[in-house]
């Protein structure tokens, strides 16, 4: 992976991140849990990439 896509899916995943724990303090569940899909997604993603 290079290092601008690295770089990319970091800050893609901290804004998650972010957007979920607003929505679990403000106390809405839904909206929180509904961003795990796009977590996994980025997980599926990443995964090939990894060095052994």
């Amino acid at each position: 992976m290079s290092r601008a896509a690295a770089i990319a899916m970091i800050l893609f995943v901290l804004t998650i991140l972010s957007v979920t724990t607003w929505q679990l303090f403000q106390g809405q569940f839904e909206a929180a849990f509904a961003a795990l899909p796009f977590l996994v997604i980025c997980y599926l993603f990443i995964k090939p990439w990894q060095r052994p």
